[in-house]
This record gives structure tokens, sequence and C-alpha cells, in this order.
């Protein structure tokens, strides 16, 4: 792997950030499924570049840390298919995972975590040639009308 992608390389902080992130799952189930929304949000977020990029010597250090925690049969490929599924919703919901989350990657506001999953859940359809709609495409819609309605007012030059 070239200098150039050095930024994208999965290094040692941000692989206890994400450990960290797991730990506050209640039980097994909810860990792994933090665990699987972080990895795949930050990946997401490193890939997100303008630059060409080495996609085989990226997802092998993704694979083998996904393996290490979480073991055979998983990669980030099926990482990323169960960001877009609706399945994550339990993940994004929980009380814990979002704060947590942005806690740990503060580079990571939550409408880039909007985006992010958007493309993703895009991608992902068009790929399998799966309709677009469904829970995780209404929760994001959701949380784009919430954030809305809590921005602030725009007021013309007379401030009425």
């Amino acid at each position: 792997m070239s200098n150039r992608y050095l930024h994208l390389i999965l290094d040692d902080e941000a692989k206890e950030k994400i450990l960290a992130i797991t730990m506050h799952g209640n039980n097994k189930n909810q860990s792994i499924g933090f665990f699987r929304a972080a990895t795949g949000l930050y990946y997401l977020s490193k890939i997100m570049v303008e630059d060409a990029l080495d996609f085989k010597a990226i997802d092998k250090k993704f694979n083998h840390f996904i393996f290490d925690v979480i073991g055979r049969g998983h990669s980030i490929t099926s990482i990323l298919q169960y960001l877009s599924s609706k399945k994550v919703l339990w993940v994004l919901d929980s009380k814990s995972f979002l704060s947590t989350f942005l806690h740990y990657f503060p580079d990571i506001p939550f409408s880039k975590i909007q985006i992010l999953l958007s493309v993703n859940l895009s991608v992902s359809k068009k790929i399998s040639k799966i309709p677009l709609e469904g829970a995780l495409k209404e929760w994001l819609l959701q949380q784009n009308a919430e954030t809305a309605a809590n921005a602030p007012q725009e007021t013309d030059a007379q401030g009425v």
C-alpha cells in the first residue's frame, strides 16, 4: 500500500475505538451489532474520498480485523450488507449506540452518518436489484425530517 493510502489504514487507535463502542452493548448480540455498525460506518467514512483507492488492500485490513473480533463468515462486505438491512435499526435506535459512536468518532457527525447510510443503502440495493423502499429508508427519512424540524428557522433581511 502506498503512502497516499496510509490515512485509510485501520490503525490501532481506530480499532480500540471500535472495540470500546462494542463494549457498550448490553449483551453479546447487541455488542456484535454495535461492532458491525461502528466498523461499517468507520469504513464508509474512510472510503468516501475523491482519490483512487486500493480496495483490495483496504478491505484486507478490515477483513482481518473483523475476522479477529467476530470470527469466520464475516467480512467488510457482510458488514456493509448489514448496514443496508433493517437489522441495523435495533442498533441505531438503541439508547447508546449513536451517542457512543459520536463520542469516539467526533469527526464523523450525525449528518455524515445519515449520508453514509443513505449512500450504502442506495448502492447495495442497486447491486442486489432490490427496491430501495423499506424500514431503513423510512428511518433515514424520519431522521432527516427531525433534523430539518430542529434546524433554526431562517428569517428575511428585516429579521421577520
